[in-house]
């Protein structure tokens, strides 16, 4: 697939051409094809979390990588991340969103340190005739990288090399820009649906005046000829204009620091994070990172960072005092939108296991189609990787 930004501005897109398979909905309604699905999906980049809950040396959080736990912590000036299993007897070593000290398992004891090694065994020699590191006894790592202040992981793979800029593509700089948050707040909502379904949900602009009529407006309808779509690597955006260099421009700006948002963007970046940035009243934006983690085939963590956007179009004094009121209106908007489309992908997993064929995408949810597109592709990539260990 090229990576270059593909736009769809003609004054009559065509609609999608529903090339989903028939059975795009076996990983939805099986468990056993969801842990497939998992499993394959462990190689990829995945967002996991912000650099400002690891400000401090010894501070940690917790996330996921395709089901698996795994928990990332600052040890001096570096990162370190690792699945969040003792090796000892497979206990989790952090029970708790985030927090602060040593890698230390609350079953037995056992303390590792920055390269995950076993350091700390209490009774090694009288039970294991072994110092701790004689034992070789150490945590299972994952890779690290970061843009801006956001940190992603995967678990290695054999074949798969790609860096997280190359994967994030003409995206890199917008996450990198983006993700200049001081103090971002959190929600985190339990979903009873897949993860693709928020995905799909989140790709979709046609939904708006029936699901959120009083957030967006009962007539609110978009008009597929005055917006653009963006196809980038294996993701897309959508832009609120009509110009099909916007996204280039909108990353070039991002690359040298004159960014200042203007109209509503958002990208979106397989496999199931989101960037926005979205107007709150009068010329301030603000920025919203959503993350769709998996849990089960029938159970997704809704995740949402947001913050003022840090491209302040007016003095900052001006801003951090308004703020303080927004805050919580801004709160309670996302909050509500975020329920508002679980409600909806809930109910489409209840009946989930009916559907036999692909659904009849429009022009307005043309990004559904090539979102299904780049899953495939991943999915194909990790089981070629999977033939390779």
């Amino acid at each position: 697939m090229s990576t270059a930004s593909g736009s769809m501005n003609q004054d009559h897109p065509p609609a999608c051409d529903g090339t989903m398979p028939a059975d795009w909905t076996r990983a939805i309604v099986e468990p056993a094809a969801f842990a497939e699905e998992q499993r394959r999906l462990a190689h990829v980049w995945t967002f996991l979390g912000m650099t400002t809950d690891l400000r401090k040396d010894g501070d940690w959080f917790r996330s996921s990588i395709a089901t698996r736990s795994v928990f990332v912590q600052r040890f001096g000036a570096e990162l370190r991340g690792f699945e969040n299993l003792c090796a000892h007897r497979f206990y989790p070593l952090r029970n708790a969103e985030r927090g602060n000290g040593p890698v230390i398992c609350g079953f037995h004891h056992w303390q590792y340190d920055r390269e995950g090694r076993a350091v700390g065994v209490p009774q090694s020699r009288e039970l294991y005739d072994a110092v701790p590191h004689e034992l070789g006894a150490r945590l299972t790592p994952i890779e690290l990288s970061t843009c801006g202040q956001m940190v992603f992981g995967r678990f290695k793979s054999l074949g798969i090399s790609q860096s997280l800029e190359d994967f994030l593509d003409v995206g890199f700089p917008v996450l990198a820009a983006g993700s200049q948050a001081r103090n971002p707040q959190y929600l985190a909502i339990p979903v009873e649906a897949n993860w693709r379904l928020g995905a799909h949900i989140s790709l979709d602009d046609y939904h708006s005046p029936a699901v959120h009529p009083r957030t967006f407006g009962k007539d609110g309808y978009l008009r597929r000829r005055d917006i653009g779509y963006h196809r980038f690597g294996l993701h897309s955006a959508f832009i609120n204009s009509k110009n099909v260099d916007a996204l280039e421009h909108l990353a070039e700006a991002c690359r040298n620091g004159t960014y200042r948002p203007r109209r509503y963007s958002i990208l979106q970046f397989v496999p199931n994070l989101l960037m926005a940035f979205f107007r709150t009243d009068f010329d301030f934006f603000h920025c919203s990172v959503m993350l769709y983690e998996p849990v089960s085939h029938d159970r997704t963590i809704l995740r949402a960072w947001f913050y003022p956007a840090p491209f302040p179009p007016r003095p900052t004094w001006v801003r951090a005092v308004s703020d303080l009121v927004r805050a919580p209106l801004v709160r309670h908007y996302i909050k509500t939108v975020m329920r508002e489309d679980a409600l909806v992908c809930e109910r489409i997993q209840k009946g989930a296991g009916q559907i036999s064929r692909p659904p009849l995408l429009g022009r307005l949810e043309e990004r559904i189609g090539w979102f299904e597109e780049s899953y495939r592709e991943l999915m194909k990539a990790g089981e070629r990787s999977a033939n390779q260990e």
